[in-house]
């Protein structure tokens, strides 16, 4: 007989990780739509992503884990839990879409991005995300006559712009694009067009949301799987939160998660102190 705290939990499951049942992030992904913001992917990609993590971090962390933690022999357990140390976020992120990809990473794009290879001592070792944004000049501006517009080009991942000398005749020091966009906007509204750049910085901040909310989703269905315990499923979703601010350098709270683990367990506790 199921106990009645683990009814009422499994009852509370809002299931907000069910993107086409969750109302209130339905009604806010349709205004961003309407406001223009240009998707990186749609609604059924994201309950993918969703769907694709949760069963990765289900099968990185087993059942069978948490029962040798909890006391029982597992023969060969270090053996068998070589390949959870594999799957790692390179992992995980090769076997995604491009566009799922684009959205954890959270980086500042636009319509022309291209990656600069880095070399060390002859040997490929990595890559520069770059993007790049066009400037118009209008007939305000003092340099129109020579040059109608300019490029700016920034590093996509921490959006520190590429001073030459187009940029250094407004900006003369180290920038970023949300500072660029700042400047511009302050003090040269009437001679720049700098939608380009207004629309990365944007762009950007609601990717960003909208990766966090997802994120979020998954620590849910982590901790509200039916495949395992509440308290196996705490710890999944708290590892799964964890892995992802370090290896991505996000900042995710484990606050919701914690505040249904805390009435969960004061929920049994009551139940306890009643059945004396």
């Amino acid at each position: 007989m199921v106990k009645e705290e683990l009814k009422k939990f499994y009852n509370d499951d809002l299931k907000k990780y069910d993107l086409k049942e969750n109302r209130g992030f339905k009604i806010i992904f349709n205004e961003l739509i309407d406001c223009g913001y240009n998707l990186i992917i749609g609604i059924d990609e994201m309950q993918d992503l969703i769907d694709r993590l949760f069963t990765w971090y289900e099968i990185k962390y087993p059942e069978r884990e948490f029962d040798f933690y909890d006391g029982v022999d597992i023969q060969d357990f270090a053996i068998k839990k070589e390949l959870s140390n594999l799957m790692d976020i390179n992992q995980l992120f090769f076997r995604l879409t491009d566009n799922q990809i684009k959205l954890l990473e959270g980086n500042y794009r636009s319509s022309v991005m291209k990656e600069i290879p880095i070399y060390e001592e002859g040997t490929k070792i990595g890559v520069h995300k770059k993007a790049y944004f066009k400037i118009v000049r209008n007939k305000n501006d003092s340099y129109y006559n020579k040059h109608k517009d300019f490029i700016v080009s920034a590093d996509a991942i921490s959006g520190e712009v590429d001073i030459d000398y187009e940029i250094d005749k407004y900006v003369n020091s180290y920038t970023n694009i949300n500072d660029l966009y700042k400047i511009f906007k302050a003090s040269y509204a009437n001679r720049l067009d700098f939608t380009e750049l207004e629309d990365a910085v944007n762009n950007k901040i609601i990717d960003n949301y909208l990766r966090d909310r997802l994120l979020e989703f998954v620590s849910l269905k982590l901790l509200y799987s039916r495949q395992t315990t509440p308290e196996r499923g705490y710890i999944r979703a708290k590892r799964f939160i964890d892995e992802f601010n370090k290896r991505l350098n996000l900042s995710l709270t484990s606050n919701e998660i914690d505040r249904v683990m805390n009435n969960y367990k004061e929920n049994k506790f009551k139940t306890k102190i009643l059945s004396f």
